[in-house]
């Protein structure tokens, strides 16, 4: 047992010294040619005389605790609806890749002209050159500029249970014809009214979509489980959550523009808001 003891200890004192000794080797190879390679200097250089924008792919996502606002609307539906509101900074975007992509062109010009690897600018005496060149790929790889050049808009939604449980995800990603194409159709406009029909009904079903299953308990019961017209209970008819300002007249689906409704009294409504208006 004493022997095996031994035996293990040695080994163990064995394989740190060997660990000291490598990175101490790997250390001393590195030193040498981040002082002395003639193409990572040339890279550094090159480098240097480019500035890219400093861009991320753009991801947008959504998560919904009802199934059926999950299955009516598309990545698209959603892409379209937020196109409203963030076409601008999506736009500014695009116009920092396009840059990107010129110059990146340059820059890959520029980047074959560089010394072939293995070239220093002193000599390396004892220092195995094998492991040299193996640093200095390392190295120049990690070194090289890689921007991004290509616009891509990518859109996950996620299907919930009320307490946030995910079960289902649709995904889709957009290139940069396809958003170019979207806000054209959007800004199509005729004062405030969208003049093309699939973008509004698109905009229409995420808009509704916004009233989570969690919103609309949280409605009800802040309606005290009735109908909010006639005041029926939720025991003798069916209750519905009702935009005041119906969407198509520009309502937002928020706690303020929400109310309980009976169904009778919501089909009534339709999409006017006078009586209710009247009513209050």
């Amino acid at each position: 047992m004493l022997i095996f003891l031994l035996t293990l200890c040695f080994c163990v004192l064995g394989i740190f010294i060997f660990h000291k000794v490598y990175k101490w080797n790997y250390n001393r190879h590195k030193q040498f040619v981040l002082a002395h390679s003639i193409v990572l200097r040339e890279l550094r250089l090159l480098n240097s005389d480019f500035k890219f924008n400093n861009v991320t792919s753009l991801h947008m996502q959504h998560t919904y605790d009802n199934e059926s606002f999950f299955s009516q609307i598309s990545c698209r539906d959603y892409l379209i609806y937020q196109l409203q509101y963030e076409q601008q900074k999506i736009k500014q975007q695009m116009i920092a890749i396009d840059k990107n992509k010129i110059d990146y062109e340059k820059y890959q010009k520029k980047f074959l002209q560089l010394t072939q690897v293995g070239t220093y600018a002193t000599s390396y005496d004892k220092l195995k050159y094998e492991t040299l060149i193996k640093i200095e790929k390392e190295l120049f790889h990690k070194n090289i500029m890689q921007p991004m050049t290509e616009f891509v808009l990518s859109v996950d939604l996620y299907c919930s249970t009320i307490n946030g449980s995910i079960f289902d995800r649709k995904s889709r990603s957009f290139n940069k014809a396809e958003v170019n194409a979207l806000i054209k159709r959007i800004n199509a406009k005729n004062g405030a009214f969208f003049t093309d029909k699939e973008i509004w009904n698109a905009i229409c079903r995420v808009e509704r979509g916004k009233v989570s299953n969690k919103m609309r308990f949280s409605i009800y019961k802040r309606d005290g489980y009735r109908c909010r017209k006639c005041g029926i209970t939720d025991r003798y008819s069916t209750l519905e959550i009702d935009h005041i300002i119906p969407i198509a007249k520009g309502g937002k689906s928020i706690y303020n523009n929400l109310q309980t409704l009976c169904h009778n009294c919501n089909k009534n409504k339709g999409n006017s808001i006078e009586n209710y208006l009247n009513h209050h």
